[in-house]
């Protein structure tokens, strides 16, 4: 049976969840959030920014900032979904972070971020750092900030690792072993591990970036670092970077400041151990003084003045497209974006999205700019070059990043009240 609806606030944010659920529930809260204090109160906070409650045995989810309710049957599996909502809801609340997907672990007094790539086993190398005697910082989402010195730092997330079922053998048998002695919460899906104390930076807790590490996890690799272009390590970051509450100028900046500033390596390998081995031997010091960056103006979450909100055209097939005002290409290191018109959006642009959108100078149909490519192309073929086109058309038009000529524009819901890009 549910309990009475009660509401857990947790250290640094505003805004509270309402929860009306079942011991099983709040006994599943300590092992999750084992670095981030929290409390749960029968008073009424000021904002809630989510609720959960139980209904006909399963836990019913949802948020004004979420498409939908979201049910789920496990109380690990509703945890999980808060987890997620609550990175969404620090950004909200603090519009000058930038919040990068990923992991991070300290190295001699630095972090060292793993941007998240697919399946690269990011949540595995965390445990297995930690059981290698690493502090750890988080193995999913980092919140940046920037002290007045202009030195970025990570912010803790106090969540513990989440790891995928079965648990891969490559993690080796000192991380297997660790997993056994920790506190940890199961079920079919994924295994929370509970660090110690010092196996885990507290929630709010700081330390100054100190390189970026892409990983590369591959069957039977054996381990290998190798340093990569700045230009692969900004492409990355602007992939993995999920704020969406700063302006996309000031963000693309300071991503280009960490691309440019630090250290940056693509880490291949299978078993975990080994890899470690060769974190800790390129990370045992710092040879140099940290970066420091200094913008030009505060992040900030609004719509550049003159510049309407942005609309989704779901339908490209007919009429004429063309430039969206207000959006700026930025070309940096031989990798081009695109800023969106509200300012809060990145986009890249690989070299065929960067030819058309070239021709949308000018107002184009589908239609017109596939001729043009294939005039320009002939030895390409056709149907190629007409699903790159239609999905470039598309990928363009559902960011908001065109407009349709001659069509009058409706009412765009304001900045507000968008949904952050996930």
């Amino acid at each position: 049976m549910p309990d009475k609806q009660r509401y857990i606030l947790l250290e640094g944010m505003e805004s509270a969840i309402a929860v009306a659920a079942d011991t099983a529930f709040y006994d599943a809260l300590p092992p999750i959030f084992s670095h981030w204090a929290y409390k749960i109160t029968d008073e009424s906070p000021p904002k809630v920014f989510a609720s959960l409650e139980l209904i006909d045995g399963r836990y019913a989810f949802s948020s004004p900032f979420m498409d939908k309710t979201e049910s789920y049957a496990e109380p690990v599996n509703a945890i999980c979904a808060i987890v997620a909502e609550l990175a969404w809801a620090r950004l909200r609340e603090d519009p000058s972070l930038l919040c990068l997907h990923g992991a991070a672990a300290e190295f001699s007094g630095r972090l060292v971020v793993f941007p998240a790539t697919r399946r690269a086993g990011k949540s595995t190398l965390s445990v297995a750092l930690a059981a290698a005697g690493m502090r750890i910082f988080t193995d999913d989402f980092l919140p940046l900030t920037i002290a007045e010195s202009g030195v970025i730092s990570g912010i803790s997330s106090g969540v513990s690792p989440r790891l995928r079922l079965p648990v891969p053998a490559q993690i080796g048998p000192i991380a297997a072993d660790y997993i056994n002695r920790r506190v940890s919460l199961s079920n079919k899906q994924y295994t929370y591990v509970a660090p110690l104390k010092n196996e885990s930076a507290s929630f709010g807790e700081m330390a100054p970036l100190g390189g970026l590490v892409f990983l590369d996890r591959q069957d039977g690799a054996a381990p290998e670092m190798r340093e990569i272009t700045k230009a692969e390590a900004l492409k990355t970051l602007i992939e993995q970077n999920f704020s969406r509450a700063g302006n996309a100028g000031d963000i693309l900046a300071m991503l280009e400041f960490l691309a440019q500033g630090l250290p940056a390596y693509s880490l291949r390998y299978d078993q975990a151990e080994p890899a470690i081995a060769l974190l800790k031997a390129r990370f045992k010091s710092w040879q140099t003084a940290l970066p420091h960056y200094q913008p030009k103006t505060a992040l900030k979450n609004e719509i550049p003045n003159g510049v309407k909100p942005f609309i989704r055209y779901k339908d490209v097939s007919t009429g004429q497209f063309e430039h969206a005002p207000g959006v700026d290409v930025v070309s940096t290191d031989g990798q081009r974006f695109l800023t969106g018109r509200n300012g809060q959006s990145i986009h890249y642009l690989n070299e065929g999205a960067a030819l058309i959108w070239q021709i949308l100078s000018e107002p184009t149909s589908v239609d017109e700019a596939v001729a043009i490519l294939r005039a320009a192309f002939p030895e390409q073929k056709k149907d190629r070059i007409e699903a790159d086109v239609l999905r470039s058309f598309k990928e363009f038009a559902k960011n908001g990043l065109l407009i349709r000529v001659g069509a009058q524009e409706p009412r765009a819901p304001r900045a507000t009240e968008t949904q952050p890009h996930r």
